[in-house]
C-alpha cells in the first residue's frame, strides 16, 4: 500500500475518479467549508496543507468501461482509474474551490 503525502497536482496528475454509489453524497456544509477556507487563509507559504487521508480502490476494467467518455484516456493516455474510497469531501471540495478560483481569473 503506497502512503506518501502528495500535492493535488501530484494527485490528479494521469488520474481519473469516480465516487462509488454506495458513498453518500456531497455533504459538507457551511461549517466544513468555513473550517476547510480558514485552514488555507491561515497557511504559511512555506508550509504544507495537510487535508488527510485520500483512500483510492483501483477500477477493474469491466467497470471502468462503463465510464462513458472517459476510456480514451485511460487507454491511450494510460491514466489510472480509482474509485474514491474515503476523502471524496475533502477532494471535491478542493476541485470546487480551484474551478471557482478559475472562473474568477477568466
Amino acid at each position: 500500500m503506497e502512503r506518501q503525502l502528495k500535492s493535488l497536482t501530484d494527485i490528479f496528475e494521469r488520474n481519473i475518479f469516480r465516487i462509488p454509489d454506495y458513498q453518500r453524497g456531497y455533504a459538507w456544509g457551511e461549517k466544513e467549508i468555513t473550517n476547510f477556507w480558514n485552514d488555507l487563509v491561515r497557511l504559511r507559504p512555506e508550509k504544507d496543507h495537510y487535508v488527510g487521508v485520500l483512500t483510492l480502490e483501483s477500477a477493474k476494467e469491466n467497470k471502468y468501461e462503463k465510464w462513458i467518455g472517459d476510456t480514451w484516456l485511460i487507454k491511450a493516455r494510460k491514466f489510472k482509474p480509482y474509485y474514491v474510497v474515503d476523502g471524496q469531501q475533502r477532494l471535491t471540495t478542493s476541485i470546487i474551490l480551484i474551478k471557482s478560483i478559475i472562473e474568477s481569473m477568466e
